[in-house]
Protein backbone atom coordinates (compact mmCIF):
# COMPACT_ATOMS: atom_id res chain seq x y z
CA UNK A 1 0.00 0.00 0.00
CA UNK A 2 2.81 2.27 0.59
CA UNK A 3 4.23 1.53 -2.93
CA UNK A 4 0.16 2.76 -4.30
CA UNK A 5 0.22 5.97 -2.18
CA UNK A 6 4.00 6.94 -2.89
CA UNK A 7 3.42 6.85 -6.73
CA UNK A 8 -0.17 8.75 -6.19
CA UNK A 9 2.37 11.29 -4.35
CA UNK A 10 4.77 11.75 -7.14
CA UNK A 11 1.91 11.76 -9.23
CA UNK A 12 -0.10 14.95 -7.88
CA UNK A 13 3.31 16.80 -7.81
CA UNK A 14 3.81 16.69 -11.57
CA UNK A 15 0.63 17.39 -12.00
CA UNK A 16 0.83 20.19 -9.34
CA UNK A 17 3.60 21.87 -11.69
CA UNK A 18 1.62 22.14 -15.17
CA UNK A 19 0.14 25.71 -14.18
CA UNK A 20 3.27 27.21 -13.41
CA UNK A 21 5.42 25.19 -16.06
CA UNK A 22 3.04 26.42 -18.92
CA UNK A 23 2.74 29.67 -17.70
CA UNK A 24 6.49 30.13 -18.65
CA UNK A 25 6.22 28.99 -21.68
CA UNK A 26 3.12 31.10 -22.62
CA UNK A 27 4.93 34.34 -21.50
CA UNK A 28 6.98 33.56 -24.80
CA UNK A 29 4.72 31.69 -26.57
CA UNK A 30 1.42 31.66 -28.29
CA UNK A 31 -1.00 28.77 -26.73
CA UNK A 32 -1.29 26.27 -30.24
CA UNK A 33 2.07 26.12 -30.71
CA UNK A 34 2.83 24.98 -27.14
CA UNK A 35 0.12 22.64 -27.30
CA UNK A 36 1.42 21.07 -30.05
CA UNK A 37 4.44 19.91 -28.95
CA UNK A 38 3.54 19.24 -25.36
CA UNK A 39 0.73 17.19 -27.12
CA UNK A 40 2.89 15.16 -29.56
CA UNK A 41 6.01 14.98 -26.99
CA UNK A 42 2.85 13.10 -24.90
CA UNK A 43 1.68 10.72 -28.00
CA UNK A 44 4.90 9.66 -28.27
CA UNK A 45 5.80 8.69 -24.94
CA UNK A 46 2.59 7.18 -24.47
CA UNK A 47 2.94 4.95 -28.16
CA UNK A 48 6.05 3.28 -26.03
CA UNK A 49 4.59 3.24 -23.00
CA UNK A 50 1.29 1.12 -24.48
CA UNK A 51 4.18 -1.07 -27.01
CA UNK A 52 5.35 -2.16 -23.94
CA UNK A 53 2.01 -2.88 -21.78
CA UNK A 54 0.26 -4.22 -24.60
CA UNK A 55 2.21 -5.32 -27.43
CA UNK A 56 2.77 -3.65 -30.66
CA UNK A 57 -0.48 -4.67 -32.21
CA UNK A 58 -2.35 -2.81 -29.23
CA UNK A 59 -4.24 -1.09 -31.93
CA UNK A 60 -6.13 -4.16 -32.88
CA UNK A 61 -7.63 -4.23 -29.55
CA UNK A 62 -11.02 -1.98 -30.48
CA UNK A 63 -13.41 -1.31 -33.62
CA UNK A 64 -13.76 1.30 -35.97
CA UNK A 65 -16.72 2.37 -34.31
CA UNK A 66 -14.70 2.35 -30.84
CA UNK A 67 -12.11 4.76 -32.30
CA UNK A 68 -14.76 7.34 -33.59
CA UNK A 69 -15.82 7.37 -29.90
CA UNK A 70 -12.43 7.61 -28.65
CA UNK A 71 -11.31 10.60 -31.21
CA UNK A 72 -14.19 12.34 -30.27
CA UNK A 73 -13.37 12.10 -26.30
CA UNK A 74 -9.74 12.94 -27.36
CA UNK A 75 -11.12 16.27 -29.50
CA UNK A 76 -13.54 17.13 -26.12
CA UNK A 77 -11.27 15.70 -22.99
CA UNK A 78 -7.36 17.21 -24.58
CA UNK A 79 -7.69 19.15 -27.63
CA UNK A 80 -10.37 21.42 -26.45
CA UNK A 81 -9.79 21.33 -22.71
CA UNK A 82 -6.03 22.02 -23.11
CA UNK A 83 -6.41 24.52 -25.60
CA UNK A 84 -8.81 26.79 -23.69
CA UNK A 85 -7.03 25.95 -20.47
CA UNK A 86 -3.82 27.11 -22.23
CA UNK A 87 -5.54 30.44 -23.57
CA UNK A 88 -6.93 31.18 -19.61
CA UNK A 89 -3.55 30.83 -18.74
CA UNK A 90 -1.82 33.12 -21.41
CA UNK A 91 -4.16 35.91 -20.35
CA UNK A 92 -4.49 35.07 -16.20
CA UNK A 93 -1.87 34.68 -13.48
CA UNK A 94 -1.38 30.62 -12.84
CA UNK A 95 -3.40 30.64 -9.58
CA UNK A 96 -6.56 32.39 -11.16
CA UNK A 97 -6.47 29.99 -13.91
CA UNK A 98 -5.93 26.96 -12.14
CA UNK A 99 -8.83 27.65 -9.20
CA UNK A 100 -10.82 28.30 -11.87
CA UNK A 101 -10.19 25.34 -13.86
CA UNK A 102 -10.79 23.38 -10.59
CA UNK A 103 -14.40 23.75 -11.05
CA UNK A 104 -14.42 20.27 -13.31
CA UNK A 105 -15.30 17.87 -10.40
CA UNK A 106 -18.18 19.88 -10.14
CA UNK A 107 -19.01 19.79 -14.15
CA UNK A 108 -18.26 16.16 -14.27
CA UNK A 109 -21.34 15.97 -11.18
CA UNK A 110 -23.85 18.05 -12.98
CA UNK A 111 -23.05 16.56 -16.29
CA UNK A 112 -23.55 12.44 -14.61
CA UNK A 113 -27.31 14.09 -13.60
CA UNK A 114 -27.83 15.02 -16.62
CA UNK A 115 -26.40 12.91 -18.75
CA UNK A 116 -26.17 9.66 -16.85
CA UNK A 117 -29.69 10.13 -15.04
CA UNK A 118 -27.90 10.38 -11.81
CA UNK A 119 -29.96 11.64 -8.74
CA UNK A 120 -29.64 15.41 -8.38
CA UNK A 121 -29.70 15.19 -4.30
CA UNK A 122 -29.59 18.07 -1.96
CA UNK A 123 -26.22 17.22 -1.10
CA UNK A 124 -25.12 17.83 -4.99
CA UNK A 125 -26.66 21.18 -5.06
CA UNK A 126 -25.28 21.76 -2.15
CA UNK A 127 -21.72 21.47 -3.18
CA UNK A 128 -22.32 22.75 -6.57
CA UNK A 129 -23.85 26.03 -4.72
CA UNK A 130 -20.75 26.02 -2.71
CA UNK A 131 -17.94 25.07 -5.18
CA UNK A 132 -19.51 28.09 -7.85
CA UNK A 133 -19.69 29.85 -4.88
CA UNK A 134 -16.16 30.01 -4.50
CA UNK A 135 -15.73 30.51 -8.39
CA UNK A 136 -17.20 33.96 -7.94
CA UNK A 137 -14.43 35.08 -5.27
CA UNK A 138 -11.86 34.18 -7.83
CA UNK A 139 -13.86 35.65 -10.62
CA UNK A 140 -14.49 38.88 -8.73
CA UNK A 141 -10.76 38.92 -7.93
CA UNK A 142 -9.32 38.20 -11.72
CA UNK A 143 -12.08 40.79 -13.25
CA UNK A 144 -10.06 43.80 -11.22
CA UNK A 145 -6.91 42.81 -12.85
CA UNK A 146 -5.19 46.02 -15.09
CA UNK A 147 -6.66 44.42 -18.14
CA UNK A 148 -9.98 43.64 -17.73
CA UNK A 149 -11.11 42.46 -20.95
CA UNK A 150 -8.20 39.82 -21.07
CA UNK A 151 -9.34 38.85 -17.48
CA UNK A 152 -12.68 38.29 -18.53
CA UNK A 153 -11.95 36.17 -21.72
CA UNK A 154 -9.40 34.17 -19.74
CA UNK A 155 -11.36 33.93 -17.01
CA UNK A 156 -14.25 32.27 -19.75
CA UNK A 157 -11.89 29.95 -21.29
CA UNK A 158 -10.57 28.28 -17.82
CA UNK A 159 -14.62 27.81 -17.20
CA UNK A 160 -15.40 26.24 -20.73
CA UNK A 161 -11.95 24.10 -20.31
CA UNK A 162 -13.56 22.77 -16.80
CA UNK A 163 -17.13 22.08 -18.60
CA UNK A 164 -15.67 20.39 -21.81
CA UNK A 165 -13.33 18.17 -19.22
CA UNK A 166 -16.82 17.82 -17.39
CA UNK A 167 -18.33 16.34 -20.55
CA UNK A 168 -15.42 14.43 -21.47
CA UNK A 169 -14.87 12.36 -18.18
CA UNK A 170 -18.26 11.66 -18.46
CA UNK A 171 -18.42 10.29 -21.62
CA UNK A 172 -15.19 8.20 -21.00
CA UNK A 173 -17.08 6.79 -17.72
CA UNK A 174 -20.01 5.37 -19.70
CA UNK A 175 -17.57 3.68 -22.99
CA UNK A 176 -14.83 2.59 -20.16
CA UNK A 177 -12.13 2.83 -22.85
CA UNK A 178 -8.63 0.98 -21.32
CA UNK A 179 -6.85 4.96 -20.65
CA UNK A 180 -3.50 4.34 -21.56
CA UNK A 181 -4.78 3.60 -25.15
CA UNK A 182 -7.15 6.33 -25.28
CA UNK A 183 -4.72 8.81 -24.06
CA UNK A 184 -2.68 8.10 -26.82
CA UNK A 185 -5.06 8.21 -29.31
CA UNK A 186 -6.79 11.47 -28.02
CA UNK A 187 -2.92 13.01 -27.36
CA UNK A 188 -2.91 12.31 -30.78
CA UNK A 189 -5.87 13.83 -32.28
CA UNK A 190 -4.96 16.67 -29.69
CA UNK A 191 -1.17 17.09 -31.92
CA UNK A 192 -3.08 16.60 -35.39
CA UNK A 193 -5.77 19.35 -34.40
CA UNK A 194 -3.36 22.06 -32.90
CA UNK A 195 -0.89 21.10 -36.13
CA UNK A 196 -3.37 22.29 -38.44
CA UNK A 197 -4.18 25.33 -36.48
CA UNK A 198 -0.90 26.27 -36.41
CA UNK A 199 -0.60 26.00 -40.30
CA UNK A 200 -3.41 27.58 -41.26
CA UNK A 201 -2.30 30.33 -38.53
CA UNK A 202 1.21 30.71 -39.99
CA UNK A 203 2.35 30.29 -35.75
CA UNK A 204 4.36 27.11 -35.92
CA UNK A 205 7.93 27.93 -33.92
CA UNK A 206 11.13 26.26 -33.63
CA UNK A 207 11.57 25.41 -30.05
CA UNK A 208 15.06 26.92 -28.93
CA UNK A 209 17.11 25.05 -26.53
CA UNK A 210 16.02 27.10 -23.50
CA UNK A 211 12.03 26.07 -23.83
CA UNK A 212 12.85 22.33 -24.09
CA UNK A 213 12.99 21.27 -20.96
CA UNK A 214 9.69 23.10 -20.12
CA UNK A 215 8.00 21.33 -23.26
CA UNK A 216 9.73 17.54 -22.14
CA UNK A 217 8.56 18.40 -18.63
CA UNK A 218 5.06 18.67 -19.37
CA UNK A 219 5.10 16.39 -22.68
CA UNK A 220 6.79 13.47 -20.96
CA UNK A 221 6.18 13.53 -17.13
CA UNK A 222 3.06 15.91 -16.68
CA UNK A 223 1.00 14.30 -19.45
CA UNK A 224 2.17 10.86 -20.00
CA UNK A 225 4.14 9.53 -16.81
CA UNK A 226 1.80 10.79 -14.23
CA UNK A 227 -1.42 9.19 -15.34
CA UNK A 228 0.76 6.11 -15.91
CA UNK A 229 1.40 5.99 -12.28
CA UNK A 230 -1.82 7.32 -11.19
CA UNK A 231 -3.61 4.52 -13.18
CA UNK A 232 -1.31 2.00 -11.42
CA UNK A 233 -1.98 3.56 -8.18
CA UNK A 234 -5.76 3.33 -8.29
CA UNK A 235 -5.73 -0.54 -9.91
CA UNK A 236 -3.71 -2.00 -7.29
CA UNK A 237 -4.73 0.26 -3.67
CA UNK A 238 -7.87 1.44 -1.97
CA UNK A 239 -9.16 3.81 -4.70
CA UNK A 240 -11.24 6.16 -2.76
CA UNK A 241 -8.38 7.08 -0.31
CA UNK A 242 -5.58 7.69 -2.82
CA UNK A 243 -8.02 9.77 -5.16
CA UNK A 244 -8.45 12.36 -1.90
CA UNK A 245 -4.98 12.93 -2.79
CA UNK A 246 -5.70 14.46 -5.73
CA UNK A 247 -7.77 17.35 -4.26
CA UNK A 248 -4.10 18.43 -3.04
CA UNK A 249 -2.84 19.33 -6.88
CA UNK A 250 -4.80 23.39 -6.77
CA UNK A 251 -2.89 23.77 -3.03
CA UNK A 252 0.35 22.91 -4.11
CA UNK A 253 0.17 24.57 -7.81
CA UNK A 254 -0.24 27.85 -5.66
CA UNK A 255 2.87 26.89 -4.09
CA UNK A 256 4.48 26.42 -7.17
CA UNK A 257 3.51 29.73 -9.11
CA UNK A 258 4.92 31.66 -6.17
CA UNK A 259 8.06 29.55 -6.70
CA UNK A 260 8.66 29.57 -10.36
CA UNK A 261 6.46 32.74 -11.07
CA UNK A 262 6.74 34.74 -8.10
CA UNK A 263 3.26 34.97 -8.06
CA UNK A 264 1.50 36.48 -4.89
CA UNK A 265 -0.35 34.08 -3.12
CA UNK A 266 -3.58 36.43 -1.98
CA UNK A 267 -6.23 36.03 0.17
CA UNK A 268 -9.53 35.62 -2.07
CA UNK A 269 -7.57 32.80 -4.08
CA UNK A 270 -7.17 30.88 -1.10
CA UNK A 271 -10.78 31.45 0.05
CA UNK A 272 -12.05 30.80 -3.55
CA UNK A 273 -9.83 27.49 -3.80
CA UNK A 274 -11.44 26.91 0.11
CA UNK A 275 -14.81 27.28 -0.84
CA UNK A 276 -14.55 24.98 -4.22
CA UNK A 277 -12.56 22.10 -2.73
CA UNK A 278 -15.13 22.21 -0.02
CA UNK A 279 -17.69 21.57 -2.39
CA UNK A 280 -16.29 19.04 -3.94
CA UNK A 281 -15.22 17.28 -0.43
CA UNK A 282 -18.88 17.80 0.61
CA UNK A 283 -20.04 15.44 -2.73
CA UNK A 284 -17.39 12.76 -2.05
CA UNK A 285 -19.29 11.95 1.45
CA UNK A 286 -21.98 10.93 -0.44
CA UNK A 287 -21.01 7.26 -1.12
CA UNK A 288 -17.81 5.33 -1.33
CA UNK A 289 -17.51 5.97 -4.82
CA UNK A 290 -17.58 9.53 -5.65
CA UNK A 291 -14.01 10.18 -5.10
CA UNK A 292 -12.58 7.49 -7.49
CA UNK A 293 -14.85 8.63 -10.19
CA UNK A 294 -14.74 12.14 -9.97
CA UNK A 295 -11.26 11.58 -9.78
CA UNK A 296 -10.44 8.58 -12.22
CA UNK A 297 -9.98 10.63 -15.15
CA UNK A 298 -7.77 13.61 -13.48
CA UNK A 299 -7.38 16.05 -16.04
CA UNK A 300 -3.60 17.26 -16.62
Amino acid sequence: MKKQYTMAGITVLLWSTLSAVSKLLLNNFQPMPVLFYTSGIAALTLLVINIVLHGPGFFRIYSFKDYKNILFLGTLGLFFYNALYYVGLSLLTSQIACIINYMWPMMIILFSCIILKEPLTIRKLLSMAISFLGMIVICAQGSTGSSSSGSLMGMAACFLAAICYGLYSVFNKKNNYDQFIMLFFAFMISTVLSGIYCGVTHTFFLPEISVLPGMLWIGIFVNAIAYVLWGIALNTGQTAKISILAYLCPFLSLIFGRILLKEQITFLSLVGLILIIGGVLIQTGESNNTASSVTKDYPI
